[in-house]
Formats: C-alpha cells, structure tokens, sequence
C-alpha cells in the first residue's frame, strides 16, 4: 500500500471527528477499540477490535503489519498516551518515550516530577493503605483530594472533609486504578480551565484555553466547558507559561498535550497534564467551532509526516461555543423526546445522547456517568449559553427511580 496509514486509538463517539479528519487528509484510517461495535469502525478503512489499554498488543500488531498498511504514525484518540508511545517506538515513528508517556500517565510520578521541578501544583503522595494514608493527611489537612493514580474522568476521585471518609474514597481510589495504590491532594480552589497546545520543533503551538464548569459537590464532575476562556490575555498568558513549564518538566517535547489547570488566590497551578489532545468534545468539537483551531488535524500532520499547514494553528473564528451535560434523574429510562426539535433550534450545533429508552442511569459519581452532551454556539457568551439552555430545556429524559422500577 503506498497510501500512509494512521492507528487512531479509539473509535467510539468522540472519536469519530478524528477518523473524519484523517480521511479528508488522504490517510487510511485504523481505528481501533476494544468494543466490536464501535461508531468509528462504520467509517474507519480498517477495524481492529483490541483493547486500547493494551499498549503492547497493539506495538506487536503494529509491528506485524506495518508494510502491510504503511503505518505511517498513531495518535491517541483517548486517553492513552502509553499505547500511542508503545506503537511509536516500535515502529520508529514519531512520538514521545515510553518514559515520558508513563508520567504523563500517572498522577504520582507526575507530581513527584514537578514537586522536584518547582512547578506549581497542589502537594500530594501515592499511598498504598490506610496509614499510609492518614499519615499524608496530617500534611494535606482537611478537605482533601483522593484520586486514582492512572485512570481519567474523575473515576475514582473525590473530595472528603472528614477523617471518617477516607477508608472509603481510598478503596475507590484504589479500585479504579492499575497500580492498586491512590494519590493523597492537596486541596485548593479556584476556577479551572483545560490548556491545549502541541509541541513541534521546540516550539509551543497553543490551541486555546476553555473554562470548566463543574457540579455534584465532592465528586469533581465536570459538567461542561466553554471555549474560549473569560480570562484576560495577561491571564491566559500566565496559565500557558505554567504549562508549558509542566510540559517541559515531564519530557513532552512532541505532539500535543492538555492541561487541567485551577487559577488559585495564589496563582495559577496545574493539576493533571495528559500526552494526549483534550477529550470532552473540546478538541474535537467546540475548538474548531469557536475559534477555526484544528488541533486534530496538526496532530495527525505531524504523527504521519504530513505538511503542517499553517491553518491549522491559526485562528480564523471569534466565535463561542459550549459543551455541556444534561443530568437528568437517576434510574430507568421511560421516554427520551425533543431531540430532534432541539437540534433544529438556532446555534444548536450537536447533541450526543449517550443512552436509551429501556436503559438505567446510574448515580453521578464521575464524568463516565453523564448521558447527554448539547453543543451550542454564539455570537457571544451571553447567546451561546441562551442557544445551549433552550436546547437543554427542549431535551426531555424521562426516568422512574430505581426503588420504583426494582
């Protein structure tokens, strides 16, 4: 096959944009995904049902059929920079070390890096038990942040106020990560954000700052962003230096990064910094959308050695849009309804129902559990929100609670 060849790792929903953008591009797209009925196969060129967590299967694969299909470069459509680096550095294509994916990967050895760097970032220790734990409470004090070690939307986080609910945010934490150990936080406040750039050259692309919103108390669940950030330029400029920094601290020096980042009393710090292009429906949808960005598209460029034109890094859009979730009540689903008149309202540019009639919503514990994404834009802040709030208004998921339906 003379055609280059790019592995998308992912192919459900949100990654549909990127296999989009890869064909438009002239690449044979492999997509890849543990779930045989993944969205992306019906469009990819070629399905491989393989579990994306599974970094040396995929390595071996690749390596396996590179001639075969001329597997020219991988990108992570998820979160999974340890795959993508594990396909890279097999095949000798472009990416980042092993090493670096891995503490971009895990939250301890990325905080002992920047802690020892000097980067500003909330105090925090891995622990392994409950001493361990109440040990590295005494130097958090209360509240505090008990998360997973390496695994993404919130799963396993949360916030605890009380030394009574440690025992138990530790054993979720635990359970929701590979290293059966959890990660003690420090905690601070402020107004968070997500950070995107792509690093090529030694030089830092930026692709935008978006403001996170989020809900549901001690459980950080993110219930939407909007693109572009409120910030100042002065501000922003603060939260890209902090970044970029972060990046640098870890090893990143190619492809594309995001950053979690929370603007404090004190300044701005960083939180979580991923190998990886946002997720959320932030780099895929509302990015492009809001300001003509295609962060997808430089990534996919530079992992297959393709021309980096200059329109993907430059903004050609004054534009705001939001991606938020509708929470509708947990339990079965009786009737979903207004769809359809809801993406035919003005602005109104996507909505992702995630569920079904029939189907039961669980309990909002973290950003997996959400069911339905509504994406509206606008002149401004003021009319993009009013599209996205008549849309919300028109979605209607009706559910009976569990103990009615049980």
């Amino acid at each position: 096959m003379t055609k280059k060849a790019v592995m998308i790792l992912g192919a459900g929903v949100m990654q549909l944009p990127m296999i989009r953008k890869a064909k438009d591009m002239g690449l044979f797209v492999i997509a890849s995904d543990r779930n045989a009925d993944a969205e992306g196969f019906k469009e990819a060129d070629f399905a491989l049902t393989l579990d994306i967590k599974s970094a040396w299967a995929h390595a071996e694969w690749a390596a396996h059929n590179k001639k075969r299909f001329n597997i020219s470069g991988v990108v992570a459509g998820a979160d999974v920079a340890i795959t993508a680096a594990a396909v890279s550095n097999a095949l000798g294509l472009p990416g980042i070390s092993m090493e670096t994916a891995e503490r971009s990967n895990n939250k301890s050895l990325m905080k002992t890096q920047w802690l020892a760097d000097g980067i500003p970032t909330p105090w925090a220790e891995e622990v392994s038990n409950i001493e361990e734990a109440r040990a590295a409470l005494k130097k958090t004090g209360l509240p505090c942040m008990v998360k997973a070690i390496d695994n993404a939307a919130s799963r396993g986080s949360r916030r605890i106020d009380s030394i009574d609910e440690l025992e138990d945010a530790l054993r979720d934490a635990k359970n929701h990560s590979t290293t059966g150990t959890a990660l003690i936080e420090e905690f601070v406040e402020g107004d968070e954000q997500s950070v995107e750039l792509i690093v090529w050259n030694g030089k830092h692309y930026r692709f935008g700052i978006v403001d996170r919103h989020f809900g549901f108390g001690a459980f950080p669940i993110e219930t939407g962003h909007t693109n572009p950030s409120a910030f100042s330029p002065a501000v922003q400029e603060e939260l890209y230096k902090v970044v970029q920094d972060a990046a640098t601290s870890l090893g990143i020096d190619f492809g594309p990064y995001k950053a979690d980042t929370i603007m404090t009393r004190k300044g701005p710090m960083v939180l979580e910094l991923p190998a990886r292009l946002s997720g959320g429906f932030h780099s895929q949808y509302t990015t492009p959308s809001a300001t003509g960005l295609e962060p997808q598209k430089m990534a996919l460029a530079l992992a297959t050695g393709l021309e980096v034109k200059e329109k993907y890094y430059t903004p050609s859009k004054d534009r705001v849009t939001i991606c938020k979730a509708v929470f509708p009540a947990p339990g079965l689903i009786r009737s979903i309804t207004g769809v359809k008149e809801a993406k035919a309202l003005p602005g109104v540019e996507e909505i992702f129902m995630m569920v079904g009639e029939g189907e039961v919503i669980q309990p909002y514990r973290n950003c997996g559990h959400r069911v339905c994404y509504i994406i509206a834009s606008g002149e401004d802040r003021t009319q993009a929100e009013g599209n996205w709030q008549k849309a919300a208004d028109t979605v209607l998921i009706d559910t009976v609670s569990e103990k009615k339906y049980a």
